[in-house]
C-alpha cells in the first residue's frame, strides 16, 4: 500500500480522493476503506499513470488479458510477480501429482506460449505447446506423438478432444489432466475423465493474478492462493457475502510492484466456503466459479440466472447433442446454437423451448440455430454463455 501510494499516480489520487493514507490499512478488514479498481478505469489511463515510477519497465514483462469480455488490458509484470505466479502453478500441479520429469502438453492460445527455459532443455518440466486454434485432429496427432504424462488446457479444448476419442482406440493416456480458462461442466469433466482414463483437476486463474485457486484430490472446492493475493467476495452493494453465497471476485495482488492492482474487480463470480479441506492444505477454499457477471442471463422479471443452471438444461441429457452455446441477445431474446448428431430427436427442441419459457417468462423469444461447428474466439476459447446487453 505504501509503495503504491508513493509511486503509482493512479493509486495516489485514489487514496487521496477517499481520504485515506497507507497507514490506515493495518489488516484485511481495512481493505474496504479503499475504493474498487476496475479494468475500465485502467484502460482509460496512460500506462505511466498506472505503473510505478521507481520501476524500470524495460526489465519487466508486458502482456495483455485475453479480451474474452471486451478490450484487452495491458499489464506490466515485474520479475518477482512472474516468478511468484510460476511458483503458484508449480505448487498446485505438484501437489496434484505432477513430477519434475513428467512430459506435459499444454493447449492454449499461441500468443501465450512461454519461452523455453534452460532446465527444460535438460529434461526438467518438459513442455509441448499446442495451439488451441488448431483443429482437433491436428491436436490429437501431436498428443499421440508426444505421449505426455500430463495434459493441461482450456476446458473446451480438452472436451472436444475427449469427445473425438470417445468411440475410437487411441494411445493418449495421461496420468494427470489439468483444465482451466473456462467453466468446467459436469458433462465435460465426465467425458474427459472417461476418454483419458484419468482424474481431472480444474484451476481458476487470470492473466492479472496468475493462478488464483486450484482443485486438490478431494475435489470439494478450490484452494485459494492467499499467500500471493488477497481475495474478497462482494455483493451488489459492496458488502462481503456469506459462506455459500455468490459474490463478485475482488483481488489485491501482493507481489507485482511494477503495476499494483489493489481491490481489482474483474467480471468473475464465485462462492466462498468456510470448511477445512481434509487433504491437509491449510489454504482456504472457494466452492466454485459461477462464471462472469456478463455471463448471467436475465429473466423478464429481472432475476439473474447462473451459467451453472445450464448444461444439459434445458435438455434432459446430452443424447444427440455434441455441444451448444447460449447467447441472450436482448432482454427478450435468447439464441441457442447447437452442433447435433444425426440421431438427435428434433422434437426435443419444443420441450426445451417451453422449459426456457417457464424459467425466463412466456414472452421470451427462443431461437434454436443448428450449426456444423463452433469457431473459437481470438482467445482460443469457446464462450458457452454470453449476454450482449
Amino acid at each position: 500500500m505504501k509503495h503504491s501510494y508513493e509511486n503509482v499516480p493512479f493509486y495516489h489520487r485514489k487514496f487521496d480522493h477517499a481520504g485515506i493514507k497507507p497507514e490506515h490499512i493495518t489488516g484485511f478488514e481495512d481493505l474496504s476503506k479503499i475504493p474498487l479498481t476496475t479494468r475500465e478505469e485502467l484502460q482509460r489511463l496512460p500506462l505511466g499513470t498506472v505503473t510505478a515510477r521507481d520501476i524500470d519497465i524495460e526489465q519487466c514483462e508486458k502482456t495483455t488479458t485475453s479480451g474474452t469480455t471486451g478490450t484487452p488490458l495491458t499489464l506490466i509484470l515485474d520479475r518477482e510477480s512472474v516468478e511468484c505466479g510460476n511458483a503458484m502453478w508449480i505448487r498446485a500441479l505438484e501437489r496434484d501429482g505432477l513430477k519434475n520429469r513428467d512430459k506435459m502438453a499444454v493447449i492454449r492460445h499461441p500468443g501465450y506460449f512461454p519461452k523455453v527455459h534452460w532446465f527444460q532443455r535438460i529434461g526438467i518440466r518438459p513442455r509441448k505447446n499446442i495451439s488451441a486454434l488448431d483443429n482437433t485432429e491436428r491436436q490429437i496427432t501431436v498428443l499421440e506423438k508426444y505421449c505426455p504424462q500430463a495434459i493441461k488446457g482450456y476446458s473446451s479444448s480438452l472436451w472436444e478432444i475427449a469427445r473425438t476419442l470417445e468411440h475410437r482406440p487411441h494411445q493418449i493416456k495421461p496420468r494427470l489432466t489439468f483444465s482451466g480458462g473456462e467453466l468446467m461442466s459436469s458433462q465435460a469433466r465426465k467425458s474427459i475423465t472417461t476418454s483419458f482414463d484419468t482424474e481431472v483437476f480444474d484451476n481458476y486463474g487470470t492473466t492479472e493474478f496468475s493462478l488464483i485457486a486450484w482443485e486438490c484430490k478431494e475435489h470439494i472446492g478450490y484452494h485459494i492462493n492467499t499467500d500471493s493475493l488477497l481475495i474478497e467476495f462482494l455483493d451488489g452493494t459492496g458488502e462481503s457475502v456469506l459462506e455459500g453465497k455468490k459474490g463478485a471476485v475482488v483481488c489485491t495482488g501482493l507481489h507485482n510492484y511494477a503495476m499494483p492492482l489493489i481491490r481489482y474487480k474483474g467480471d468473475d463470480i464465485a462462492v466462498p466456503m468456510d470448511v477445512q479441506c481434509p487433504c491437509g492444505v491449510k489454504l482456504p477454499l472457494l466452492k466454485g466459479i459461477e462464471g462472469r457477471q456478463s455471463d448471467l442471463l436475465i429473466t423478464l422479471d429481472g432475476r439473474s440466472i447462473s451459467p451453472w443452471r445450464f448444461f444439459p438444461y434445458p435438455f434432459d441429457d446430452y443424447a444427440g447433442i455434441i455441444q451448444f452455446t447460449i447467447t441472450q441477445e436482448r432482454r427478450d431474446r435468447i439464441v441457442f446454437r447447437l452442433v447435433l448428431e444425426d440421431t438427435f430427436d428434433m422434437s426435443r427442441l419444443d420441450e426445451a423451448r417451453q422449459r426456457i419459457k417457464d424459467l425466463f417468462g412466456e414472452e421470451m423469444q427462443i431461437d434454436f440455430r443448428i450449426i456444423d461447428k463452433f469457431d473459437r474466439e481470438k482467445s482460443g476459447k469457446i464462450r458457452a454463455i454470453s449476454r450482449l446487453f
